[in-house]
């Protein structure tokens, strides 16, 4: 991989730092400041799209996953693991009686999963329809099994 530029590795490092193309081009190129928006934003791009630039994101991305103290891979693996407790408790423990706590875990675990798309990818207009179609006045029980009836539903429309 050719080496990059010093501005060119500080739009990198920006980048993998968390800010954005934008901020991350004009903090690496000063001269940047005063242009507009979009030629910063299409510059930037740009920028990126070159192969040892993009190369050495990529690196610099691997690197940081692997040091990562939490990975998406656990994060998944503990949604799961709440969703079967909370799923078990109810058979197991309270005799199918749907506690307020245990509901708010396995729906927030349900929406946890699919926001990072690992049983099914659920649309962002699909995830929108089973909010909107959830009565907010309902009890912790009732949004339980409206919610996993309109996630059924959305499931089976894809």
């Amino acid at each position: 991989m050719a080496k990059l530029t010093a501005k060119q590795e500080k739009y990198v490092q920006g980048l993998v730092a968390g800010l954005s193309q934008r901020q991350a081009y004009r903090q690496a190129y000063d001269n940047s400041k005063e242009w507009k928006d979009r030629t910063v934003d299409s510059r930037a791009s740009e920028l990126l799209k070159k192969s040892d630039v993009l190369g050495r994101y990529d690196q610099l991305m691997n690197e940081h996953k692997e040091k990562a103290l939490w990975t998406r891979e656990e994060a998944v693996t503990t949604l799961k693991w709440l969703l079967n407790k909370s799923m078990q408790s109810i058979e197991n423990q309270d005799e199918g009686y749907v506690r307020q706590g245990t509901s708010n875990a396995i729906v927030a675990a349900i929406k946890e999963l699919n926001e990072l798309e690992l049983l099914y990818p659920l649309k962002q207009k699909q995830v929108e329809k089973i909010d909107s179609e959830i009565n907010k006045d309902e009890t912790a029980e009732g949004k339980l099994a409206e919610y996993l009836k309109v996630l059924g539903d959305t499931i089976d429309e894809t």
